[in-house]
């Protein structure tokens, strides 16, 4: 039996260790984006080298959503997610190690199945030990802390990198991914859910009803595109568009970086916020979400457009700030699936946002080598910019049929 925890003493001793799991798991979803010069430079990668690596973090991410559904469900929050940052820290051992560009994608799959449960194990957690009228508080919170992941994933890990290389940072993270795992298992205590465990053919059956709903299919086009694109640009094409776009240094890049994660902290919290209170004056959240994407798509345009040499800074801010407000959508899955199917539907939507991430941001780079490499060995500008316009396109074209579908009350 697990004795009743004052309110700070749940922050501090079970939601504290989980959030900073969730500090890391955006450090490293982001921190290629920093180091991308110096894997290019030590291992002679292409862009669409250097996109594949980077994005099989993504492709394992995706593939473990549905089995940490299980996990979380079966073994609950603390020991999933303990076990899982194990082969995070395996992974990151394994990058610092690496020799060549099979063994650094391999790494960084590895790395993104240890991360997979980052964000879901962490809302299990809150809906576990929070009272059921701070969850949605408590979920906004726990969201926006890993902004302060990515920007430790910008201009921290920079220096740490110019200071002692980013072999030994990576086995840094590595350790760091240990000591997290061991805190979550040695200081959270354990908490069971409270109800029948549904078997697996239970679960999918829910999720096949979930998929077969009009409003899955009118929203996930557009919420995974957008969430997708921005998760794939902020992770790693951002930081060498800084530089071979707007003329950046490698510092000021990754202090730029540091200003996005920042945008995208107040983002994140800002939307939920917002809707909540335009939802007690009767406006509907897919009303919220239909304006809400507009001004990070944009951006986006201004991106292709090569608009880079006035308020460079303030674009990128507006790039962090907008680019997953279309999370947002998680609230109207609850209340239109209802407590019971809302985090299948969740899971199936970040299924798709990560594939797709996964997608986006190997395809960016084989993009770029479609044009030659600068004189300094930087890409070439023209195809940042075509593969930014096919990207905007295609979450255009998203945007039509999100407009297009109506939604079956």
């Amino acid at each position: 039996m697990t004795p009743a925890l004052s309110l700070p003493r749940i922050v501090l001793q079970v939601l504290v260790p989980f959030a900073a799991g969730y500090v890391m798991t955006w450090l490293l979803r982001s921190v290629n984006a920093v180091v991308a010069p110096d894997l290019v430079r030590e291992l002679g990668l292409t862009a669409s080298g250097l996109g594949l690596l980077t994005s099989a973090y993504f492709f394992t991410y995706a593939a473990m959503q549905l089995p940490v559904g299980l996990l979380l469900d079966r073994y609950g929050p603390r020991r999933t997610q303990a076990g899982l940052f194990v082969f995070t820290a395996f992974g990151c051992l394994g990058f610092a190690l690496a020799e060549d560009e099979l063994t650094l994608t391999l790494s960084r799959a590895l790395i993104g199945l240890g991360l997979a449960g980052g964000l879901m194990a962490g809302f299990k957690t809150v809906a576990l030990w929070l009272p059921r009228d701070k969850v949605p508080m408590g979920n906004g919170c726990y969201m926006a802390v890993g902004a302060l992941g990515a920007i430790l994933a910008a201009t921290p890990t920079s220096l740490l990198v110019q200071a002692i290389g980013w072999r030994p940072t990576f086995a840094l993270l590595g350790a760091v991914m240990l000591a997290v795992a061991a805190a979550i298992h040695l200081i959270v205590p354990e908490r069971g859910g409270g109800g029948r465990i549904e078997t697996l053919p239970e679960q999918l059956r829910g999720l096949a009803g979930v998929v077969r709903d009009r409003l899955f299919w009118k929203v996930t086009p557009l919420v995974s595109t957008t969430n997708a694109v921005a998760l794939a640009v902020q992770s790693l094409w951002l930081g060498p568009w800084l530089i071979d776009v707007g003329g950046l240094t490698r510092v000021e890049a990754a202090n730029y970086l540091m200003v996005c994660s920042l945008g995208f902290g107040i983002g994140v919290a800002g939307i939920g916020t917002l809707a909540t209170w335009l939802g007690r004056r009767g406006i509907d959240t897919l009303t919220v979400l239909t304006f809400a994407v507009l001004p990070f798509l944009g951006v986006q345009a201004v991106m292709v457009l090569g608009w880079t040499t006035d308020a460079l800074i303030l674009l990128v801010l507006l790039y962090g700030m907008t680019g997953q407000v279309a999370i947002v959508v998680h609230a109207k899955f609850a209340e239109h699936f209802g407590i019971a199917l809302a985090g299948r539907a969740s899971t199936a939507l970040n299924l798709v946002a990560f594939v797709l991430a996964f997608a986006s941001q190997y395809l960016v780079g084989g993009i770029i080598d479609l044009w030659p490499p600068g004189p300094d060995g930087g890409y070439h500008p023209d195809g940042y910019r075509a593969a930014f316009a096919g990207a905007l396109a295609i979450q255009v074209a998203s945007y039509v049929w999100y407009l297009a579908v109506r939604e079956r009350r």
